[in-house]
């Protein structure tokens, strides 16, 4: 048993671009927007017993349900690992750090818009707002816990080509 808790869509299905929109479950079982979220760029190993899959450390995970298990201490503080990533290991919602730098991980960062006039990397308001960032998703997560059994689920979409999108419509 699960229970749907957040939600991405990536602004794109399998390119270099590394944003997306996280969504949190609301105590009405409604979603509600909360921030952006920071990912590496798709890269798939082109070789090997790995070939086509997701590059370890290097590369986003594959869209698809996950369910997420909180864990707390160390530097990143409480954060929510992600299950079931196949071969891929300690996948985990965190907080950024100022550089934004990550390894396969997810990072809520709370920009108004992707321009760098906004924020750069290097600025330390990334990692206090982030760090503000999980403690709503921590707060949320306690609250909603309690009314619901089960795992938390995240789910990863993304907006796919147009040309894809339009065919899938025709044909619905």
């Amino acid at each position: 048993m699960s229970w749907n808790f957040l939600y991405i869509k990536r602004l794109s299905f399998q390119s270099s671009n590394n944003w997306g929109v996280l969504y949190i479950m609301t105590s009405n079982n409604t979603w509600e927007k909360l921030c952006y979220s920071y990912e590496l760029p798709w890269s798939t190993y082109e070789t090997g017993p790995l070939k086509n899959k997701s590059k370890n450390n290097l590369s986003r995970i594959k869209i698809g349900d996950y369910y997420l298990k909180p864990r707390a201490g160390g530097p990143k503080g409480w954060r929510l690992e992600l299950q079931g990533t196949g071969h891929r290991k300690n996948i985990q919602i965190h907080r950024a750090h100022k550089s934004m730098f990550i390894e396969g991980c997810i990072l809520p960062v709370h920009f108004n818009n992707f321009t760098k006039s906004n924020l750069s990397k290097g600025d330390a308001v990334i990692q206090t707002q982030s760090v503000a960032l999980m403690k709503v998703i921590k707060e949320r997560y306690e609250l909603l816990s309690k009314d619901n059994a089960g795992k938390a689920l995240l789910c990863i979409s993304a907006i796919l080509p147009a040309r894809i999108e339009n065919t899938a419509l025709a044909k619905a």
